[in-house]
Order: C-alpha cells, then sequence, then structure tokens
C-alpha cells in the first residue's frame, strides 16, 4: 500500500534533485526562457520555492483562495537564497502533510474545475506528477542555457554522473 510518508518522501527527493539542479545554472541565464509567454528561469525557481506547500494546503482545506496568500513570497527567492528556500518549502509541505488525516485524505473534492476525486488522488495526481514536469522543465531551461554536462542522473538523481571506467 502507498503510504502517506511514501508519498512525503518522493516530494522531498525531488526537493533535493531541484536543489542539485539549481546549482547547475549557468551564470548570467536566469533571464532564459524559450518563448515569450512562458517564465524565466528564475521565475520557475520562485514558483517551485512556494507552490509544493501552497497546493498541498489547498487540498487540504479546500480553500482555493490560499495560493495566493501562500505563494506570496516567491518573488522573493533570488538564486543565492533558493536552496534556503527550497529546505524550508519542504519543511511547510511537509508540515501540511502532517495535518492530513486519514479521513482527509478519503474526503473528495474538485480542484480547478477538474474531476471530483479523493484528496489523496488530488495530491498524487496534482503534486506528485507536476512536481517532476517542472524538475524536467527546469533541467531542460538549464541544458538549453548552455549546462551540456547534465544528464539523466542529474534529473532524475540529483547527482553528477561518475567519470565511465
Amino acid at each position: 500500500m502507498y503510504t502517506k510518508q511514501a508519498f512525503i518522501d518522493s516530494v522531498s527527493h525531488d526537493f533535493n534533485v531541484i536543489k542539485h539542479l539549481a546549482e547547475k545554472i549557468p551564470e548570467g541565464t536566469l533571464g532564459y526562457k524559450p518563448s515569450e509567454n512562458q517564465r524565466t528561469t528564475l521565475e520557475l525557481l520562485q514558483y517551485l520555492a512556494s507552490i509544493t506547500s501552497a497546493a498541498a494546503e489547498v487540498i487540504r482545506t479546500g480553500d482555493m483562495s490560499l495560493f495566493g496568500t501562500l505563494t506570496a513570497h516567491a518573488k522573493d527567492v533570488t538564486l543565492e537564497n533558493f536552496a534556503k528556500a527550497i529546505d524550508t518549502e519542504e519543511t511547510k509541505f511537509k508540515e501540511s502533510m502532517e495535518r492530513f488525516t486519514d479521513e482527509d485524505l478519503k474526503q473528495t473534492m474538485v480542484l480547478f474545475g477538474g474531476p471530483e476525486k479523493t484528496k489523496a488522488a488530488q495530491l498524487v495526481d496534482g503534486i506528485g506528477k507536476w512536481l517532476p514536469a517542472y524538475k524536467m522543465q527546469l533541467f531542460l531551461y538549464i541544458k538549453a542555457s548552455g549546462a551540456s554536462s547534465l544528464g539523466t542522473a542529474n534529473v532524475w538523481g540529483g547527482f553528477d554522473m561518475p567519470p565511465a571506467k
């Protein structure tokens, strides 16, 4: 059975990978964005540093207005303070998850006009799926910005691939 702790551990792994990837951003490329209608690398970092815990609280409480208040601090995130911001985000996420009871996870809700699902399914189908997608987006931004040495181990494992022997 997939447990709440397994979900927390999976999200924590993604936070660690995202911190690792942020260390690989080439100097001078925080303004990179693939097209006019997309976030810059810095804006993506800011989004990642606030959205997971906010989404968990929105799902827990059912209060969509929390997105605005719980993500307001994101504009203060810089590359220099990103690792600390992600650590704080992870702590907030874990605190939110601890507030979910087994009964809470069984309750149903509609999120963003989508189908009605249990809160457990909203967590997995929301946070559990889009956080890896945004992690991949960050990886691709960094590669497109000139960090050609990045590979699979960086985006999925959160480490540099050891040299081949």
